[in-house]
């Protein structure tokens, strides 16, 4: 038992008294006046959370318990004499939950100091949680982040890290990791998308659509340089900016995967997107234009799960492949697998590259390369579908920035210092 005589009885007495100060200072501001005000204030909530560090101090097993129920009556009893005016549990929950916090301020302050203040941070917050609930955040959006919050902390963590399948080429742990990673930077484009807005115009939404996909937003672009020929030139620079963020998902993907590489792809990365940044400066110089993006809907998906069922689909497909021609024709065929995956994502490349290289299959010599044959043949699939969707204006301002991109791409690796000879040898 805790005796005055310690001095460290102090510490968790004090933080008791701090958390019931805390929360009931809160709860005061928002209990109201007059006879219809809420019964429990500032004084009620420091005497239940005195309640809860008395009740455990005392050694009893029953006594926290029987103290919670007590409280529990009460606050029931307030609550039928105030729910016509206020319907809402938020106080009576929050008393028993500081009686509580009260109880572990004697065993773990510091857990109980820490949940004490969350749930004074929560309470203040209540305008701003309904706003964002009710007026910021859309149901769709809301389901996107339940499905990633599945996938990170349930998928994830229970997907054995262990290799299985055709030719042993499949690693759940690595696969689900890869697709989390895909989903945390395309929710992070989506965020910045929606909150750049329109008037950051359309290069920042390019740059920011990018995460998402480079070749969806050129796909846009050019959509949107078709249907509004005024902002060709605007439209032309996002999409070159576009490239830029895929380089970095490319390079952020090698930090998590393959991170003995990484300091080898650094300055074939930073090449192409400071490549990418100039060519985009001087289509904005040459051609000076409106850069408000037309009447895009900004609000949709943080991810589309179409997209990552199938990006899914062909890292997996992909995966095996790279391994099956590995074994059949070795080095070859895995280089033949990277550009064929490149014409499909050039970030599948990645996943299928750490597969070979965690089962000791291939270099890292040979994973810089297939990498760099994926970026090469991802780029033709860009410069395919700008002339498609943008027709031939759009396409001679896209195509001059994705012929240099790629060629810094490849310069940066020849020059590169820390880049592995392709022969295997540093």
């Amino acid at each position: 038992m805790l005796t005055l005589s310690d001095p460290t009885a102090l510490i968790p007495l004090s933080v008791a008294l701090g958390i019931g100060l805390l929360v009931g200072t809160e709860r005061e501001r928002h209990k109201g006046n007059g006879p219809q005000r809420r019964s429990a204030g500032i004084r009620t909530f420091t005497g239940a959370a005195m309640l809860g560090f008395a009740a455990q101090s005392l050694s009893t097993p029953w006594l926290v318990s029987t103290a919670l129920l007590a409280l529990g009556a009460l606050s029931m009893s307030a609550y039928q004499q105030s729910r016509r005016n206020d319907p809402g549990l938020t106080s009576e929950v929050a008393i028993l939950l500081t009686c509580l916090l009260g109880a572990l301020s004697r065993p773990s302050p510091e857990l109980a100091a820490t949940m004490g203040i969350a749930l004074a941070a929560i309470l203040a917050a209540r305008e701003e949680m309904h706003r964002f609930v009710h007026q910021v955040i859309t149901e769709q959006e809301l389901k996107d982040v339940i499905v990633f919050l599945a996938a990170a902390l349930i998928l994830l963590p229970l997907s054995p890290d262990l290799y299985t399948g055709p030719f042993l080429a499949i690693n759940p742990h690595d696969l689900a990791r890869f697709v989390v990673a895909v989903m945390s930077i395309s929710a992070l484009g989506y965020m910045a998308k929606r909150t750049l807005g329109v008037q950051a115009g359309m290069a920042l939404t390019g740059f920011a659509g990018g995460f998402i996909s480079s070749t969806a937003t050129i796909l846009a672009m050019g959509q949107a340089s078709k249907r509004e020929p005024q902002v060709l030139h605007a439209a032309a620079m996002g999409a070159v900016l576009s490239t830029i963020s895929t380089m970095v998902q490319l390079g952020f993907l090698i930090s998590i995967l393959i991170p003995g590489i990484l300091a080898g792809m650094l300055l074939p990365i930073g090449s192409g997107c400071c490549t990418a940044g100039l060519y985009a400066v001087w289509l904005h110089k040459a051609h000076p234009a409106q850069l408000s993006p037309p009447n895009w809907d900004l609000k949709g998906h943080a991810f589309e799960h179409k997209t990552t069922l199938m990006l899914s689909l062909a890292v997996l497909s992909i995966t095996i492949m790279t391994a099956a021609l590995n074994h059949w024709m070795g080095k070859l065929g895995v280089l033949i697998a990277s550009m064929l995956a490149g014409l499909v994502d050039a970030h599948s490349s990645v996943a299928s590259m750490s597969s070979l290289l965690n089962k000791g299959q291939s270099s890292p010599a040979q994973a810089q390369l297939a990498i760099l044959l994926a970026v090469s043949t991802n780029t033709l699939s860009k410069a395919a579908v700008a002339i498609g969707a943008g027709g031939k204006a759009f396409a001679l301002l896209i195509l001059p920035g994705l012929l240099l991109v790629i060629t810094a791409v490849w310069l940066g690796a020849w020059a590169s210092p820390w880049t592995i000879g392709f022969t295997g040898t540093p």
